[in-house]
């Protein structure tokens, strides 16, 4: 789950006593590349709209959707998605959060040294994609981007591994040392006129 900045800030004054936050109507997205902070790459067309969703309350710092969606992509460009976003109306709006599909996190050290990436115990695999961010005290190494792009897993071996632009493509090059979190991202195929669904239970919001 990634936070936007215009909730991240209502959320702080919320809490600092400066001015409330009124509780929304939660509307929910897809996207099918990162939405970053504001809620980038939605898909768009045909008969495609955000729906409203309800969550049961929150237990142990997670909550789950308590609603059944369904989004008719009817007319919308075959594609993939991999994010849900969440915002406070039907359209436009301000953006809340967002959830990758999976979203299995691993945390890494880099190298500039050959250009390696190093999870103990991950299970990334050759050609899974992952998006990159950062815990409180660390810094990515220079040469990738946090969380607006999309890379792909090339050279695993063992507890290493190496991310690239493209597909089975050439190693990014990093040239600092680093640090961080690789975000797993479960991208699913749809055609258009699809029905894309989400039982009540999938989707998991989390606060740690």
């Amino acid at each position: 789950m990634h936070l936007s900045t215009f909730l991240e800030v209502e959320i702080l004054d919320h809490i600092l006593g400066t001015t409330a936050y009124t509780m929304p109507t939660v509307w929910v997205s897809l996207h099918d590349d990162s939405p970053g902070e504001t809620g980038a790459n939605e898909l768009t067309g045909g008969s495609y709209a955000r729906q409203t969703i309800a969550f049961n309350a929150a237990a142990a710092g997670t909550a789950d959707n308590s609603s059944v969606e369904a989004w008719d992509l009817t007319g919308v460009t075959d594609g993939e998605v991999g994010w849900f976003g969440l915002w406070d109306a039907v359209s436009t709006g301000n953006h809340l959060l967002s959830i990758p599909f999976d979203g299995t996190s691993y945390t890494f050290t880099a190298t500039d040294s050959g250009d390696v990436f190093t999870s103990y115990g991950h299970a990334l695999a050759n050609d899974d994609r992952v998006v990159l961010g950062t815990f409180p005290g660390s810094a990515l190494p220079a040469g990738p981007t946090e969380d607006t792009v999309v890379y792909w897993i090339v050279g695993v071996s063992g507890s290493t591994f190496q991310i690239s632009t493209t597909m089975g493509g050439g190693a990014v090059a990093l040239t600092s040392d680093g640090e961080g979190i690789a975000f797993f991202i479960d991208f699913k195929s749809f055609s258009g006129g699809d029905t894309f669904n989400l039982a009540a239970g999938d989707l998991n919001v989390f606060s740690d």
